[in-house]
């Protein structure tokens, strides 16, 4: 028997239970379009982290404290940032002796925490940026009503803020001016001296519901502490970035005591970035998000391939005389094998076209979502990728689940299946 003649037969067998054929196809469909969901939503946190990153600038360096680990090439970042974030290397000192290089434009350090500002009987819990006005230079900050940070507020640990707008809105109303206004942050009095435009969130740090005060301030003040978490440093030239680099690890691990003639990054207790590989790590993070979330999506999968052999070994049994009546006539083992293989391969792949379009529609949904509630730029993206995954494993799962009915099929002796009932 021809392939073609075994496709109709398939394609009749399916269309005469519609019924059972659309709740075969239904679990096939959640399982794929829940895995091209899952792709396409990474796809997109990458494309948006990457903007995000890209946005500082292409000249900037990052420099962070503890030693550069295997772990976050092999991308557990996650894990090394919560390991590390008590760990106090990096000080103030450091970024001003960096901004002393040849090479570097700018040195932005920074500190920051959780804590409440109350104004009169408002009380909102905010997050804080210790910080010096080259922080605003480089994110490019914009104000609405006063003025930013200034080298003498730095100097003189001044009790002074800058409100993000949104914090502004929630403490004194939209359009209200609260420059001049005192507001109490863990007992002390700072005073209002401006507030920044409306940002939206940037590279995982949302401005406009934090504020602004000195770096030596939050440290003396807020945090009891001389170290910092973070710092950015510009490069006068793109083309300086790799020299600059090995400058920067040279100074500190001078100023840090530590002998490293190797210059073994893992022997630093500070970490030093360029642009491209922060965006390579923090993209090495969302794939192994994606990798979880895709494998927990195909577990439905597996459900759905169990659901199509089960399906499949009714249907062998309820057409029992109708394989007996075809091996009568001439059909070998082959023939029928091929039949209701093909039946079960083109219910998933019916089931996984159909997932590919769902998950890709649930995809562009869930960007637009994401774009609205995070006020940023959330890449849609399906990759080619994931739909030959699509179409691959529902074809896959076809096969391999519909094998074990279609050879029981294919096995039935012609006498024993006429005489079933």
């Amino acid at each position: 028997m021809e392939i073609e003649d075994s496709l109709n037969i398939a394609l009749k067998g399916i269309y005469s239970n519609k019924g059972r054929s659309v709740l075969t196809i239904l679990g096939i469909v959640i399982g794929i379009a829940a895995v091209i969901a899952m792709i396409a939503i990474g796809e997109g946190a990458e494309i948006m982290i990457i903007n995000q990153i890209s946005s500082l600038g292409s000249n900037n360096i990052f420099i962070e404290p503890g030693a550069w680990s295997k772990r976050m090439e092999g991308g557990s970042l996650m894990q090394t940032m919560l390991e590390e974030f008590e760990i106090k290397t990096l000080k103030y000192e450091d970024a001003l002796a960096i901004e002393d290089l040849p090479n570097v434009e700018m040195v932005a350090p920074m500190v920051y925490g959780v804590e409440r500002i109350v104004y009169q009987n408002k009380n909102e819990k905010i997050t804080y940026f210790g910080t010096t006005p080259e922080a605003t230079d480089v994110g490019d900050v914009e104000y609405i009503y006063g003025r930013g940070l200034t080298e003498e507020d730095v100097k003189s640990m001044a009790r002074v803020i800058v409100l993000g707008s949104e914090v502004a809105k929630e403490l004194f109303g939209e359009g209200e001016n609260p420059v001049g206004e005192i507001v109490r942050i863990k007992k002390t009095n700072f005073k209002i001296i401006g507030v920044s435009e409306e940002r939206g969130p940037q590279a995982f740090l949302d401005l406009d519901e934090g504020l602004f005060l000195p770096i030596t301030t939050a440290q003396k003040l807020l945090l009891g502490a001389d170290s910092i978490r973070h710092m950015i440093v510009r490069v006068k030239s793109e083309e300086l970035i790799d020299s600059t680099i090995e400058e920067i690890r040279y100074l500190l691990r001078e100023r840090h005591g530590i002998y490293n003639p190797e210059g073994d990054p893992a022997r630093d207790d500070f970490k030093v970035m360029s642009q491209k590989e922060t965006a390579s790590v923090m993209s090495s993070v969302t794939n192994i998000f994606t990798i979880l979330l895709s494998s927990i999506a195909a577990i439905s999968l597996i459900v759905g391939g169990i659901g199509i052999m089960n399906i499949m070994l009714v249907s062998v049994t309820e057409r029992t005389r109708e394989i007996g009546l075809r091996k009568a006539v001439g059909a070998g083992k082959k023939d029928i094998l091929n039949q209701f293989l093909l039946e079960a391969v083109i219910l998933t792949l019916t089931g996984g076209i159909m997932g590919i379009i769902f998950g890709a529609l649930f995809s562009w949904i869930t960007s637009l979502a994401f774009e609205y509630f995070l006020q940023s730029s959330w890449g849609f993206s399906i990759p080619l990728k994931a739909v030959i995954l699509g179409v691959g494993v529902s074809v896959s799962i076809g096969i391999i689940f519909g094998m074990y009915p279609a050879r029981k099929g294919a096995n039935l002796s012609p006498v024993e299946a006429l005489r079933y009932e």
